[in-house]
């Protein structure tokens, strides 16, 4: 027991020592001054932020006043400090500049661009004709980088087998490409944790992947503030089989699409607000050629002819007055796939997605 105390009376002396030795500026002053994230109050989708070239593209609704606006939301490189301030209102008819400050003293410029909507937008390669390659991947995703709007669940599904893409561009005929959206059976691994089936899914968000709770790394939803009366998008459907369950059973069940929009006031992170909604359910198949679907959205609340899973979980829905903050788009080769079911190799065909107002 008296070596023992004696031995940790000298260690805690020797860790005191070199800790009065060490210079906490040792490892030197952080030489970092990126902006990495951006919003700007009133924006609609994603900001398209170059790092090389320090540039920062933003677009927001029509109803905003573009003389006057202040930064929503910011995320710079460690220590650093930005200029002018988040708070500052500014005129954004031109170009403004934010100046990002390092902790050792070194400064880049950024030149925000702001472009504002007109009265009745439509989402960003909604067509999806144009798709890229995400680094370090081998499958392809639908916009021209990282800063897409619309986001798929290939990260998840590939992290089982490199082969269980779920999501790609078709070539329908020329150079019109469409989103070829498929549910995969992952395998008998992906089944011990009852996983097995990957419902393709194409939506507007992030995907974060999420391994401890793989259902919430779909993030959707992005800034969105009109109103619109429906939708229309044109699909082909054909279900795959069998159709099973997460451990692999095979179920006595027909495999169907979902297609919905929804949009929300997620101006209280805490109290979202269901504000329209509008979901299509696919016949188990739909001919051989693509079809043109019509659907209206569903101001307030809903009724029983809406699923459940379709209602806000919290059951909040906004009044009249609310307006939307964010719109979600959503397309599943599997109407069940949260369930992780499904049918073998299901697959939905999407293009031209409209907003109609």
């Amino acid at each position: 027991m008296k070596n023992t105390i004696l031995y940790n009376t000298i260690l805690f002396i020797l860790l005191l020592s070199l800790a009065s030795c060490v210079n906490d500026t040792y490892f030197g002053k952080s030489d970092k001054n990126d902006i990495r994230y951006f919003t700007l109050q009133n924006q609609s989708g994603f900001s398209n932020i170059d790092t090389k070239t320090k540039t920062i593209s933003v677009t927001i609704n029509s109803e905003a006043d573009i003389t006057k606006l202040a930064i929503d939301s910011i995320a710079l490189s460690t220590f650093a400090t930005l200029s002018p301030n988040k708070e500052t209102t500014r005129d954004f008819t031109t170009p403004q500049t934010y100046i990002v400050t390092a902790e050792n003293g070194n400064k880049a410029t950024y030149t925000v661009t702001v472009t504002q909507e007109g009265a009745y937008p439509q989402l960003d390669n909604s067509n999806f004709d144009t798709w890229y390659t995400p680094s370090g991947k081998k499958y392809q995703q639908p916009g021209s980088d990282d800063n897409s709007i619309w986001a798929t669940a290939n990260d998840g599904t590939t992290t089982t087998n490199s082969a269980n893409i779920t999501t790609y561009p078709y070539l329908n005929n020329g150079t019109d490409y469409i989103a070829q959206i498929i549910t995969k059976d992952l395998g008998s691994l992906a089944g011990l944790v009852g996983q097995r089936m990957g419902s393709g899914t194409l939506f507007t968000g992030k995907f974060v992947l999420n391994i401890a709770n793989p259902s919430t790394s779909a993030q959707f939803g992005i800034p969105f503030t009109a109103r619109p009366k429906s939708f229309a998008v044109e699909i082909k459907y054909t279900a795959g089989i069998p159709y099973q369950d997460g451990k692999g059973k095979v179920l006595n069940k027909t495999d169907q699409a979902d297609i919905y929009v929804i949009l929300e006031n997620r101006d209280n992170p805490n109290a979202i607000k269901r504000i329209a909604t509008g979901w299509y359910r696919t016949e188990t198949t739909m001919g051989m050629n693509l079809q043109n679907i019509n659907v209206d959205l569903t101001y307030g609340t809903l009724n029983s002819t809406f699923p459940d899973y379709q209602k806000p979980s919290n059951g909040l829905y906004g009044s009249p007055n609310d307006k939307p903050t964010h719109i979600s788009v959503v397309f599943a080769s599997s109407a069940d796939g949260i369930l992780y079911e499904g049918g073998v190799n299901s697959t939905l065909y999407v293009n031209n997605f409209e907003l109609k107002y």
